[in-house]
């Protein structure tokens, strides 16, 4: 990995955005907030900035903001920065730029202007109406006549639960799987964790916004929408609750605004009613984890352009159940990110064909064909294949949340016709194609990797290629997951969020994946479920609702438990996490109110300080190859106390980064009286889970932490017996308690049960449970939590501030690797390590953004080259350094 050192000279900003992304539309939000990258030439600091904003950008390079001047504010604020002008009105575009001054008051130049628009903001900027249409995947359309050419023209658009928007026969932008879930309605039925009905703190839709004024045209145009069921109805084979899809309305629903302004001058509002027609399309039958039918024999040509006759078919109807309110929506979309051809092809006795993709993904199969006029395709996928080549679809099959993953096209007759569906979703890496018509001829098949379409602002490499191989598989497995929430399975049914892991892998997200916006808005979903006792739901949004037929510890109806561990202490470890990566307080200001509601209920049901109720561990490995969805070696009070203590410190991090000093102190007391309860019940932990957690959570006393990491590595290294919170915990706690070895043993095994034993048998994901039984998931984010010791301990980088102000830089394995690289792209800018072992040489060289600043430690050694204020601890050689690239060789004592 070689590094750039290129950089301009005077302190700037870089890389604009508002409400975390570049150039946002349909902003609802009347103080958004600004965030930016500062760079130069040399290492400095920020001191101030100065933000402008302006109606156009010609004012801006005038130096004037005439929505809004910040004034020079004395701070090192890289994001999180609240505009503070007036709201603007609908629809209306604000410029801004920034100007920073750095370390020696100098003032740099101003930021290449950017900008925001405002969505339609509240109901009264909403002149469309909620309609149906008629079947499973319905056509909607209007033709309207514009009197000149189109001088600025938007859309705006929601469908429940999923849209396709067309305009004069083309597709509108590239958005997939539009718009991202969340809690629709408030559903009468619902109950909470006491079993009183459950009154949600609000319901939301979200909506898109789309710049259409290059497909409008002076004349007579044509809007048309495509509708799929996504969670908000179903097809009538669908489970019903708790564990299926619990439906939010009957039938499909969209809402679509266009706002015109011609060059004439004219205003022009065309939106959905009952004056819109409706027919049944060729989407005949779709359904988010079964599949998706499409006849082509049904599409009726031209249906979305001006000329088309809609004369035979019918009005639409008004949709009257209530859904919540529509907000813009604020995050990366999901897309077709990436497109695989299949590394194989086998053809079966009986002429089906089955495709390898060579990687599991989430997606669908996209396929070109042509044949007769009827004749059927069938698609078929799952995430392996057994010993004859046949496809395996146990792991999607899953009785009690079954995914049929099984798509069917029906051909048109028309030629090569290509086709991939529209309103589902797969996990697979393999997909067997079938054809009624032995004439099909079969021309392409690829498959369509899609998900929220965020960058990529982390990589990691090193000499061990089976380290290289896990970082491949968390990295795919994570990808996997970006589903508007953080999707739980990629295969079965079970695609709703869970709380509880994305609190202890959001950190492997967030090395990775540029995610704040999407983290956002899910925190944002969590909140719309809180119920005014404080408690939060396991999984948000609430799509699994219902009482169970058989109930579990705490848990009577879903999706309310007496879980806090993986429901309320979950929601605060994610805020408090999503700061610490990102430094953005805005993120803590518009939550606090809430996770405080979430910890005082949590509070509420202890006793003593001590948590007894709780999910627990989860996928403990077991003697004969399975997991166990429930702990059978860590106890339950063990795992809740923890988590209820690392909820309460990160309340007190919270409030001390919000400047509340009274609350930080008194969350900090109640954590000691906390800590003092817990090692009083448990002086020793039960089990390698109890261990780790009780390490990590700071729970075990100073002078016995030695003591307790030697005891947990010795029995990790025996056989490792953790779930996903213990497997999370370790990459925490054993490199920083001297047991690094063992850390990397773990990561680098082969046998059962082990991250090294998946790959053996072919894994390119993280799997479900340890030993990957055939029922369980092939895909699933549950012990993707190995990340952080990749970047952290193999590459050695990590913050040790908020927003990555300042870095640690600690390679740990030196002595067991050759080389290992890793490049984060901060909220500061680029923050990256090389380093390389030669005999007993030891070369590094460190990249530190501009405005940070990076303690590097070396091992024990002779530094033959470099320089920084150096100091030793804990047998160490520490450096400290500023901006910029460093280099640094050390002599190693062997």
């Amino acid at each position: 990995m070689s590094f750039d050192s290129e950089r301009e000279t005077v302190l700037h900003a870089t890389d604009l955005r508002c409400q975390r992304l570049p150039n946002p539309m349909g902003v609802d939000a009347a103080r958004p907030v600004f965030s930016w990258v500062p760079v130069a030439e040399k290492a400095t600091r920020q001191t101030g900035y100065r933000v402008l904003v302006a109606d156009d950008p010609a004012t801006l390079a005038a130096g004037y903001g005439d929505l809004w001047d910040s004034g020079v504010v004395d701070s090192d604020e890289v994001n999180g920065v609240v505009y503070g002008g007036h709201p603007l009105p609908r629809g209306r575009r604000g410029w801004w730029t920034v100007r920073l001054r750095d370390g020696d008051g100098r003032i740099g130049p101003a930021a290449e202007p950017v900008w925001w628009e405002a969505g339609l903001l509240d109901a009264q900027g909403w002149h469309a109406r909620w309609v149906s249409g008629i079947g499973p995947g319905p056509l909607l359309r209007t033709s309207f006549e514009l009197s000149a050419p189109v001088r600025r023209a938007r859309a705006y658009v929601s469908g429940l639960g999923l849209y396709e928007l067309r305009i004069n026969g083309a597709r509108v932008g590239d958005r997939v799987l539009d718009p991202a879930t969340s809690t629709y309605a408030e559903d009468p039925a619902m109950r909470g964790p006491d079993g009183t009905p459950a009154r949600i703190r609000s319901a939301r839709v979200l909506y898109s916004t789309y710049d259409v004024t290059d497909l409008l045209r002076a004349g007579r145009n044509a809007v048309g929408v495509l509708l799929g069921h996504g969670w908000f109805s179903a097809e009538t084979d669908v489970r019903p609750a708790p564990f299926g899809r619990s439906p939010y309305g009957l039938r499909p629903r969209a809402i679509v605004q266009l706002n015109v302004e011609t060059e004439d001058g004219r205003s022009v509002t065309v939106g959905t009613g009952p004056d819109w027609r409706t027919s049944a399309g060729p989407v005949v039958y779709n359904d988010l984890f079964h599949g998706e039918h499409h006849d082509a024999t049904r599409e009726p040509t031209g249906w979305d352009t001006a000329t088309f006759d809609d004369s035979g078919w019918t009005s639409a109807s008004l949709a009257t159940e209530p859904v919540g309110d529509l907000y813009g929506q604020m995050m990366e979309p999901v897309r077709v990110v990436q497109t695989l051809a299949p590394k194989s092809r086998r053809r079966m006795a009986d002429g089906r064909l089955v495709f390898d993709l060579g990687q599991h993904i989430t997606g669908w199969t996209r396929i070109e064909v042509s044949g007769p006029r009827n004749a059927r395709v069938t698609l078929r996928h799952a995430g392996r294949v057994d010993d004859a080549g046949e496809l395996d679809p146990a792991s999607n099959l899953m009785p009690r949340s079954p995914a049929e993953q099984t798509d069917h096209y029906v051909l048109a007759g028309d030629g090569v016709e290509t086709w991939e569906p529209r309103f589902t979703l797969h996990g697979f890496q393999h997909v067997e194609l079938s054809v009624s018509d032995p004439t099909v001829t079969i021309h392409n098949v690829e498959g369509r990797v899609v998900h929220n379409d965020v960058r990529s602002t982390g990589d990691f490499s090193c000499s061990h290629p089976l380290l290289d191989r896990l970082y491949h598989n968390v990295r795919w497995t994570l990808r996997a997951s970006l589903q508007g929430i953080p999707q739980d399975a990629a295969d079965r049914a079970e695609r709703l969020a869970w709380l509880g892991d994305p609190g202890w892998t959001i950190e492997e997200y967030l090395y990775t994946f540029d995610t704040a916006a999407f983290w956002t808005k899910w925190l944002d979903d969590i909140r719309d479920c809180q119920l005014p006792d404080g408690s939060v739901p396991f999984v948000s949004p609430p799509h699994w609702r219902g009482p169970l037929p058989d109930a579990l510890p705490y848990l009577n109806d879903l999706p309310y438990a007496g879980w806090s561990d993986f429901s309320s202490l979950s929601y605060i470890v994610l805020a408090w996490q999503l700061y610490r990566f990102t430094g953005d307080r805005a993120v803590l200001t518009d939550h606090v109110g809430a996770l405080r509601q979430a910890l005082e209920w949590t509070r509420a049901r202890t006793r003593d300080h001590l948590l007894t109720e709780g999910f627990g561990e989860h996928m403990e490995p077991q003697p004969d190859g399975t997991s166990s969805v429930f702990a059978r070696v860590t106890p339950v009070p063990v795992v809740a106390t923890s988590w209820y203590h690392a909820g309460i410190r990160a309340m007190a991090g919270i409030s001390a980064a919000l400047g509340d000093r009274v609350a930080a102190r008194e969350y900090d007391a109640l954590a000691a009286r906390v800590r003092a309860a817990f090692n009083l019940a448990f002086p020793e932990p039960e089990g390698q889970t109890g261990l780790a957690l009780a390490l990590w959570h700071d729970l075990v006393p100073d002078d016995l932490r030695p003591a307790t990491v030697k005891r947990l590595a010795d029995q990790v290294g025996h056989r490792l017996g953790t779930g996903t919170m213990g497997t999370a915990a370790l990459e925490h706690v054993l490199v920083d308690g001297g047991a690094a070895d063992t850390m990397f043993d773990v990561a680098t095994r082969v046998t059962y049960p082990s991250w090294g034993h998946q790959i053996e048998q072919g894994a390119t994901t993280v799997w479900e449970t340890w030993g990957g039984e055939a029922e369980r998931s092939r895909n699933m984010k549950l012990l993707a939590s190995v990340g952080v010791f990749l970047f952290q301990d193999v590459a050695g980088i990590s913050p040790d501030a908020p927003g990555w102000r300042r870095i640690r830089v600690r390679p740990a394995l030196t002595h067991r690797l050759a080389a290992a690289a890793a490049r984060v792209e901060t909220p500061r800018g680029t923050a990256a390590v090389d380093w390389q072992v030669t005999g007993n040489e030891l070369r590094i060289e460190v990249m530190v953004p501009t405005t940070a600043t990076a303690d590097v430690w070396l091992p024990t050694g002779v530094l033959v080259e470099g320089d920084g204020v150096v100091t030793r601890r804990d047998g160490f050689l520490v450096v400290e350094v500023h901006g910029g690239v460093r280099r640094f060789v050390v002599e190693l004592d062997r």
